[in-house]
């Protein structure tokens, strides 16, 4: 079987968040289970640089039509490594210092960007370039690849065979552009309809997903069920629920190559299950790297996130003068919107040693903290599945979490003293965040308690094996109903 796997990011390619980690992750996953997997995505020059892996000019140039004009596409490759990526090089659409938009705002022409991105696979697979089974595209960047697939990048009908598979990773997050931009997707004008992705008068690439492709997965269980709600539907819920027999939720797994703490580079002294000294460590290293006073009955909280109300900073804002009154030090890394960012900056100004801020994308702390949080801190409005509450139960990092989604899929409360595995709010509200806080306060107080909970959290198993086993299984169903 042969999967082409389309995405906006990868890693090391280029990444903000979880998708970079799935991106690379699944296709190497899908490999070992006999799946021919490769990877497309845009030529970021920059983050490619960075990486240091090699990557090449194929020599292939393909001409992509966008409405009117032709652009040209070189197609660069990836050497060397056992998962082929191919890149769609186009400088003056991805040749810039961030991927999406700059911190005020998204780049203007996202939307040709992302259409030349999905036109260009397309193309690929036409020009020969690349044979596929599945084409599975991946957020909103990718949702009118079934659309190009049915009736190519000209609009004029296609012959292909590909089934198609579309993942949404966070469905608030939607690729809405005005309907005057539908000339340049050439596609028939009987698309851009109420029961096509026409949403309010405007291009919605994520709708064209999700009624389009053959199959629509979500990453979690949890959260599947969830976005057929008003509640976290984000207006789409209903359009959900009529193509609910083509949604499945799979829920994400883990890269234990990149993120175990036996074999992590980026920490001071490795450490496993068995043996959890390294563990101190790298708390003490984390305290010094953060500029931290750590005391021994002062439990660590960590944090790695986007500074945006869907993470939590809304009520965390209330609840951080109740938490920073408890005996605690706290490290956090992310960025966001500017509001937390100055919140941020203020926290730290007001409690010096027991509060630090990192605004900035650091992927070497971010794997120190999760080495050497005591705690870590996960107040999710809504997470489609999260990572970094699996990377903390491996690294014995005990998350505090709401009960959304993949948080819900993979956290047992503690109150289940036989399967606990963190501390999840009751509710999502600032006094339900300090509940939990101060619970994991007073338990680690217990040392012995804790280092048992913290060599049972180790043993939790969620390699991607499992997960693309599931996806696979998808894969099958689609050529099956082919």
């Amino acid at each position: 079987m042969n999967v082409v796997f389309v995405t906006s990011e990868s890693t090391p390619f280029g990444s903000t968040g979880g998708l970079a980690d799935v991106s690379h992750a699944l296709p190497i996953a899908l490999k070992e289970l006999g799946v021919d997997a490769c990877r497309v995505m845009p030529f970021y020059r920059r983050h490619i640089e960075q990486s240091g892996c090699a990557v090449k000019d194929t020599g292939v140039v393909l001409d992509v039509p966008m409405g009117m004009n032709t652009v040209q596409a070189e197609i660069w490759a990836t050497e060397g490594e056992p998962t082929k990526t191919y890149f769609i090089r186009r400088d003056e659409y991805f040749d810039r210092s961030e991927l999406y938009g700059l911190p005020h705002r998204d780049y203007d022409d996202n939307f040709a960007r992302f259409t030349f991105l999905q036109k260009a696979v397309v193309e690929l697979l036409d020009a020969g370039v690349l044979e596929a089974d599945v084409v599975h595209g991946n957020d909103w960047q990718t949702g009118l690849l079934p659309l190009f697939l049915r009736f190519g990048t000209r609009g004029m009908g296609r012959v292909g065979t590909e089934r198609s598979v579309f993942t949404i990773h966070n469905l608030a997050y939607q690729g809405l552009f005005p309907g005057a931009l539908f000339p340049m997707t050439s596609l028939p004008f009987s698309t851009f309809t109420v029961d096509g992705f026409e949403f309010y008068g405007q291009i919605n690439f994520l709708k064209a997903g999700i009624v389009f492709a053959d199959y629509v997965t979500t990453v979690s269980p949890t959260y599947a069920e969830e976005i057929q709600t008003p509640e976290l539907g984000c207006g789409l819920h209903n359009v959900l629920v009529a193509n609910k027999g083509r949604l499945r939720g799979i829920l994400n797994g883990v890269d234990y190559a990149t993120w175990d703490p036996e074999h992590d580079p980026h920490l001071k002294r490795t450490y496993r299950m068995t043996d959890v000294r390294g563990k101190r460590t790298c708390r003490n290293d984390l305290a010094s790297r953060m500029g931290l006073e750590l005391r021994q009955d002062r439990p660590l909280i960590g944090m790695i996130s986007r500074l945006t109300e869907q993470k939590g900073f809304d009520i965390l804002a209330e609840a951080m003068d109740d938490i920073m009154a408890m005996d605690v030090s706290f490290a956090l890394l992310g960025t966001g919107q500017q509001k937390y960012h100055d919140l941020c900056e203020q926290w730290a100004a007001r409690w010096p040693g027991k509060f630090s801020v990192r605004l900035a994308y650091d992927n070497a702390l971010a794997h120190q903290i999760e080495g050497g949080a005591d705690v870590f801190m996960m107040p999710s409005r809504f997470e489609p599945c999260g990572l970094n509450q699996l990377y903390s139960l491996r690294y014995g990092t005990l998350p505090v979490v709401s009960a959304t989604g993949g948080l819900a899929d993979t956290i047992v409360d503690l109150a289940d003293t036989a399967k606990g595995t963190g501390f999840v709010m009751s509710e999502y509200t600032p006094a339900a965040l300090t509940a939990c806080v101060r619970r994991a306060v007073d338990t680690y107080q217990d040392r012995a308690a804790w280092l048992s909970v913290v060599k049972r959290v180790m043993k939790q198993d969620f390699s991607w094996s499992r997960s693309a086993s599931s996806y696979l299984d998808l894969y099958e169903d689609c050529l099956d109903w082919a």
